[in-house]
């Protein structure tokens, strides 16, 4: 309890000192706080993007497809299997299924052509998997067997087309020769996801299934389910339920995406750069326990001499360090929570602020980044400093107990 007093003494013995110290750490505090919740809401809207616009929350494909999915190829698809359909109406877990036929494509104007990806899709189910249809701005999106297309408002300035325009689409069939689709534009839309907007086209299922020669074919399955939190365990129960149809289906949960992996190891990579500006704080500790030890050497002296032990001045050191991380640690926590209050429900343009444009970065997410709130991140914070604090008072408490009394005593 003596130790206890004294520290307390001690902090409040030089104020302006205490108060730059905690504002140091509180500084880092806030930093991390605030960096963190900009990484947690740039997962989050990237999840909800690539859920909603583009995967889903499962994928069902054909295991030899998923190995060789990014060249899109156009065969090992799923066939239409009216067995395989009853099985998913019939699981009370899914919410809706959607057919899906990526493809490769060469979007025409007449002048200009530039190559992107087609996607085939049914009109009538599509609003069952993937939010599409809400994010029309023009236009409507189009019924099953209309010659029309839906694209993103970008990629139709970027090809100086309209709503209303004709396009042509250049083709592979499945058997190698070339075709051509012509297409009206039915409808325009955009999406928080900028590689929907730049790169994917929309027609009609079966008029891509015709021009590729497919018979009823489609490379993807989206499912939609009614409880998405436990999506790997659903996702390994569904493949197992669909072997006993096809041995070859595979299941795929969204967060086994590889833009989902390599988001999450960024975040992973910048927690640790985070905890580095923690640790800089520290500096501020010992060197604030270095010039207290230099000021009290006389009476510290004076402490041994009367038969105080050092580790009781060594405890007497760490106590006041401590003290200085808890006075730091809260209000870092509750300025941090002013910055994540503001972030969350304003966000920030860095498009307009400071002229970066975050899809360069691989990063799905249009406009504004919005902060998002971890309890968990304020406790870890918190305790971090504090043991940050009482570990790099160590040493310089240390050295100042291990002064000879009479030394520490005549000291100047």
């Amino acid at each position: 309890m003596f130790l206890l007093k004294l520290a307390f003494k001690n902090l409040t013995r030089h104020r302006k000192r205490t108060l730059i110290t905690a504002s140091i750490i509180a500084a880092a505090v806030v930093i991390f706080l605030a960096f963190d919740s900009i990484l947690l809401g740039l997962n989050e809207a990237s999840y909800k993007n690539i859920i909603n616009y583009s995967t889903s929350e499962m994928q069902v494909v054909k295991n030899e497809y998923w190995e060789n999915k990014d060249n899109l190829p156009l065969n090992n698809l799923i066939e239409e299997d009216q067995e395989f359909m009853n099985k998913l109406s019939s699981n009370s877990i899914i919410e809706g299924y959607s057919r899906k036929l990526i493809f490769q494509a060469r979007l025409n104007n007449g002048i200009d052509e530039l190559p992107i990806k087609a996607v085939g899709v049914r009109g009538d189910e599509i609003n069952r998997t993937l939010d599409l249809k809400s994010k029309i701005i023009e236009g409507e999106f189009f019924l099953n067997g209309e010659k029309h297309a839906v694209l993103g408002k970008e990629l139709a300035d970027l090809m100086n087309l309209e709503y209303g325009d004709y396009l042509t689409l250049l083709v592979r069939t499945k058997e190698d020769t070339f075709n051509t689709i012509e297409l009206e534009i039915g409808g325009l839309l955009k999406t928080p996801n900028p590689e929907v907007n730049k790169n994917n086209l929309y027609l009609p299922l079966n008029i891509a299934q015709n021009s590729l020669n497919l018979n009823n074919e489609f490379s993807h399955l989206l499912i939609k389910t009614k409880n998405n939190i436990e999506i790997d365990r659903i996702a390994a129960k569904l493949e197992n339920d669909l072997k006993n149809i096809n041995q070859n289906l595979k299941v795929v949960p969204w967060n086994d995406l590889t833009a989902v992996s390599v988001m999450t190891a960024k975040q992973g990579a910048n927690r640790m750069i985070l905890g580095i500006i923690l640790l800089l704080a520290a500096i501020g500790i010992i060197n604030t326990v270095i010039l207290a030890a230099l000021e009290r050497m006389e009476e510290i002296g004076m402490m041994k001499a009367m038969g105080m032990k050092r580790s009781e001045i060594i405890i007497s050191f760490v106590l006041e360090s401590t003290g200085l991380a808890i006075i730091g640690g809260i209000l870092g926590c509750v300025f941090g929570a002013a910055v994540i209050f503001f972030m969350h429900n304003y966000g920030i343009d860095f498009a307009a602020l400071y002229d970066i444009n975050i899809n360069e970065f691989g990063i799905p997410i249009v406009d504004k980044i919005y902060g998002a709130w971890k309890i968990t991140s304020f406790f870890f914070v918190f305790i971090f400093s504090v043991i940050v604090s009482m570990i790099s008072s160590i040493f310089p408490a240390y050295w100042a107990a291990n002064k000879n009394p009479v030394d520490a005593i005549h000291h100047r």
